[in-house]
């Protein structure tokens, strides 16, 4: 019997390859998005501590010169918030495609690898065929030789 051996075994090795990576690139995205997440809440705890400290020196009376230092504060926050939604909708994007290239990864991969399948299963039909000729060709040999 002799060794199976896939003649797309290269590209099946490649699609294996390529798909780790789609793998490990949304690990990444996974992770990015997270970070975003992470900076958003901690802008809108510093933004929600702000207010309350504005808050609470406007009520305590303060100088004009110390509101609007605040204030500034308040709107440095605003704006860091508005860009961080910004930032978290475009980490959201980039997990979606790069699950999408995951997904056809790993389609083309499982495609290479039922043709692998197939192949192997008509392989070791071939083998079975070879088999049961040789054992054929035995019995009629061993016939003919008879006496």
């Amino acid at each position: 019997m002799a060794a199976y051996k896939f003649r797309l075994q290269k590209l099946l090795d490649y699609k294996i390859k390529v798909e780790e990576e789609k793998k490990n690139k949304l690990g990444s995205a996974i992770r990015r998005l997270e970070n975003e997440k992470n900076k958003m809440s901690e802008l809108k705890k510093e933004f929600s501590n702000m207010r309350s400290l504005f808050q609470e020196k406007t009520s305590q009376g303060m100088a004009v010169n110390e509101l609007k230092i605040l204030a500034n504060y308040i709107d440095y926050y605003k704006r860091g918030i508005k860009e961080q939604k910004v930032r978290i909708r475009m980490a959201e994007s980039y997990l979606s495609a790069c699950r999408e290239e995951l997904i056809t990864a790993t389609r083309e991969k499982k495609m290479i690898e039922k043709l692998r399948e197939i192949d192997y299963n008509k392989y070791l039909y071939e083998e079975l065929r070879k088999e049961e000729k040789l054992v054929d060709d035995l019995v009629s040999f061993k016939e003919s030789n008879k006496p």
